[in-house]
């Protein structure tokens, strides 16, 4: 009998906490009351894929004031906004302007006047929509290629440019959904990781110069959805649902000390709320430059 694979290989490598989560975990459910998201307006992009989607669903059962999804696909977006509003409840409104492109300003400039008369102030932004092209440096089509930088990084700056313009207080949440692949080498992921580096790094920078805004940096698991290449989707056991109760999660109090972070689906958050110093202090939910120690004097030689 052949060997089962090992389901958690591709987990262990970004897994800060003992325990894993994978689908259900109660702290993370939608319907958590301490999970509410009452009284608050979010936007989320790219909402019509299978992890945008469930982030949509996740904040119409925690019953915000307001939704407003984007997307390119009209039909497709059409069917998410069709789908929330049968099973709305506490007043929420769903709001779709068509499609859009948020990797074009005027798109973008577009979708948030619009946003802010239908719902007025939007709170929380959650920037989903993403980009993967794989291709091997110097053989696929360079147009592609740049794609993934145009929606993982530039679309992430035009929305977080145009949320901080509505938000004259300095104050709101930002959510981008970034990838556990970070510190990894896969052959053809030369514009994917590089972009979302950049982009996570971008949200270090959000955080800093914009101290009211709470940013996070999000790492959704695997999820058997369109974007995972064909021979990982036998590991795409993560719930995309963990990711919508996270983004409620990062928007409450309790999460105020992560503000900053690198988060993930598959982390125990009572586990890290145990060990809350020892992260602060080693700054292990933050990028990491490299391992040499540098300074004056260089580095400690160990011979």
């Amino acid at each position: 009998m052949a060997d089962q694979p090992d389901y958690d290989a591709i987990t262990w490598p970004v897994q800060l906490t003992s325990k894993v989560h994978r689908k259900n975990n109660p702290l993370l459910n939608p319907s958590n009351p301490a999970l509410s998201a009452a009284g608050k307006t979010v936007l989320i992009t790219g909402a019509t894929g299978g992890i945008g989607r469930a982030i949509a669903e996740a904040w119409r059962t925690a019953g915000a004031k307001a939704i407003v999804i984007t997307g390119r696909n009209q039909k497709r977006l059409q069917e998410v906004v069709e789908k929330l509003e049968a099973t709305v409840q506490d007043g929420t409104t769903v709001h779709s302007f068509g499609s859009i492109d948020i990797t074009k300003e005027e798109d973008v400039a577009t979708l948030w006047k619009k946003a802010g008369e239908a719902v007025g102030r939007i709170d929380v932004l959650v920037n989903n929509a993403g980009s993967l092209t794989q291709a091997m440096i110097g053989k696929g089509d360079p147009g592609k290629w740049w794609q993934d930088f145009e929606v993982n990084v530039k679309a992430v700056h035009l929305n977080v440019h145009h949320f901080l313009a509505q938000a004259p207080d300095g104050k709101g949440t930002v959510i981008s959904v970034s990838t556990g692949t970070l510190g990894d080498m896969y052959p053809d992921f030369s514009s994917y990781i590089p972009s979302k580096l950049a982009q996570t790094k971008f949200m270090e920078f959000l955080h800093h110069e914009q101290p009211g805004i709470r940013t996070f940096s999000l790492f959704p698991g695997l999820v058997a959805t369109d974007m995972p290449p064909k021979q990982y989707l036998e590991y795409a056991l993560d719930d995309p649902m963990l990711t919508g109760g996270l983004t409620l999660f990062l928007s409450t109090e309790r999460a105020e000390w992560l503000r900053g972070s690198m988060v993930s689906v598959n982390w125990d958050y009572e586990e890290m709320e145990m060990h809350k110093e020892e992260i602060l202090e080693k700054r292990l939910t933050k990028l990491a430059f490299c391992d040499a120690k540098f300074g004056k004097g260089g580095h400690p030689w160990a011979t």
